[in-house]
C-alpha cells in the first residue's frame, strides 16, 4: 500500500511534495470522495472540493474579468465531444485571459479547494501514483498552493485566525482576509468594531502600516457616516465609501447591529463593483469569526 494512503490531507501533501510524487489525491470522508489533488513531481497542479464555496468559473469571472456569456460559451466548447483542450488554453486562444492571470485564478481556486480539505479532520487520503500530463508552468510547489496556510504542523490543519487583544494587531493568518487579496488592487483589509478595536488585519505588502491607528481612524468615520445617515433619512446604512487620491477604501458592516464592520483598500486598478461583490460573499464568514470573539 501506498504510504500517502490514510493520512490526513496536510500530512499527504507535505509527504507528495517531500518524494516529488506524481498522482493522484482523493479526499475521502468515510466512503465518500469529496475532493482530488492532482500532483506532479511533488508540485499542485489541480485540486477541487465539494465543500469549496468558490468554483474556477468564479475566479476566471473575478479576477481574469471575463464576461459571463464569454466564459459560458467557452465552457461550452469545452465540453464539446472531442474537444481535448483544457478550458485556460481556450480562454488564451481565445485573447480572454493571459497566461499570468490564468495561472492566477488556478492558483486562487486551488488554494480554496484546498482550504475547505484541510478543514475538515476527518477526511484522509486514497492516492493513486502515476505520471500526470499536465503542464508544467501552470504547477504550484506546496508552500505557494498553501499561501500563508503554512506547510508545517501539517496534521493540525491549518493554523487558526489570530485576534487582536487589548488593541493590539496582529496579521490575520487565516483565510478569511487572504482571499481578498485576489482582489486587483488590492492593498489592505481589515475587520474591526466600532470602538477601533482591530480583529483581523491583512496586507499586500510589508509597508509598515500601523494597522491599530488606521483601524480607530476608519471607525471613527465610520461611526460617523452611520449616524449622518440618520439623520439626512436615509435609513440603516451598512456601507461607506471614500475615495482618495490613488486609493480607495469600502467599508461594511457585517451584522445587523453594525458593532462589527469590513474594510478594503485597494488602488485605481480595482473595481468597486467586483470588491462590493467579494464583499458582501464573505459576510457570512467575518460574522462567524466576530462572533466568537
Amino acid at each position: 500500500m501506498n504510504s500517502i494512503d490514510g493520512q490526513p490531507v496536510a500530512d499527504a501533501l507535505a509527504s507528495a511534495a517531500e518524494r516529488q510524487w506524481s498522482g493522484v489525491l482523493r479526499a475521502m470522508r468515510a466512503k465518500e470522495q469529496v475532493g482530488m489533488i492532482v500532483v506532479r513531481d511533488g508540485r499542485i497542479a489541480w485540486a477541487v472540493s465539494k465543500n469549496q464555496t468558490e468554483n474556477f468559473a468564479f475566479f476566471l469571472e473575478q479576477i481574469g474579468q471575463v464576461p459571463k456569456d464569454r466564459l459560458k460559451e467557452i465552457v461550452q466548447k469545452h465540453s464539446a465531444p472531442g474537444k481535448s483542450k483544457k478550458l485556460g488554453a481556450l480562454l488564451e486562444e481565445a485573447g480572454l485571459i493571459t497566461h499570468a492571470t490564468l495561472r492566477k485564478c488556478l492558483l486562487a481556486h486551488i488554494r480554496s479547494a484546498l482550504s475547505s480539505l484541510m478543514s475538515d479532520p476527518m477526511m484522509v487520503i486514497q492516492a493513486s501514483k502515476g505520471e500526470m500530463a499536465v503542464d508544467a508552468s501552470l504547477t504550484f510547489p506546496l508552500s505557494e498552493a498553501l499561501g500563508s496556510t503554512g506547510a508545517s504542523s501539517a496534521a493540525d490543519g491549518p493554523p487558526p485566525v489570530e485576534s487582536v487583544e487589548d488593541g493590539a494587531s496582529r496579521a490575520c493568518n487565516g483565510e478569511i482576509l487572504q482571499k481578498l487579496s485576489l482582489l486587483s488592487g488590492y492593498v489592505y483589509s481589515f475587520v474591526a468594531d466600532t470602538s477601533g478595536k482591530l480583529l483581523a488585519f491583512h496586507k499586500a505588502d510589508h509597508s509598515g502600516l500601523k494597522e491599530e491607528a488606521l483601524s480607530a481612524t476608519v471607525a471613527e468615520w465610520v461611526t460617523t457616516s452611520l449616524e449622518t445617515s440618520e439623520t439626512l433619512g436615509m435609513g440603516a446604512t451598512r456601507v461607506t465609501f471614500m475615495e482618495g487620491a490613488g486609493l480607495s477604501l469600502l467599508v461594511q458592516a457585517t451584522d445587523p447591529e453594525r458593532r462589527h464592520f469590513l474594510a478594503v483598500a485597494f488602488n485605481e486598478t480595482g473595481k468597486l463593483g467586483v470588491v462590493k461583490t467579494k464583499i458582501s460573499s464573505m459576510i457570512p464568514t467575518v460574522r462567524a469569526l466576530t462572533e466568537k470573539l
